[in-house]
């Protein structure tokens, strides 16, 4: 599964309403674009999340606990590390 930042997370929820007041994904893009900038997610990944929400793929509530596990298991990671370095861990 890919991760998800904060703002990758926020531009799912931006997508999945958009996709609900039947923007095209282009134009769900071009929205996005305005806002987000550098970080926004590419159109084809619009694309493909739109598709996934419009199939019944997708859903904030299904996300929201997959990242759950992810960040935990992404923390889980990042303490363990700090803990082999007695505390001298520096995240890149």
């Amino acid at each position: 599964m890919e991760e998800f930042s904060d703002v990758r997370f926020k531009q799912l929820a931006v997508i999945e309403f958009l996709t609900t007041e039947k923007f095209p994904p282009i134009e769900i893009h071009r929205r996005m674009q305005s806002v987000y900038g550098d970080q926004c997610v590419d159109v084809s990944t619009v694309r493909r999340w739109v598709r996934r929400f419009k199939d019944g793929e997708l859903g904030q509530a299904d996300l929201s606990d997959k990242t759950r596990r992810t960040d935990l298991k992404k923390l889980v990671q990042r303490w363990r590390k700090c803990i082999e370095g007695r505390g001298d861990f520096v995240e890149k």
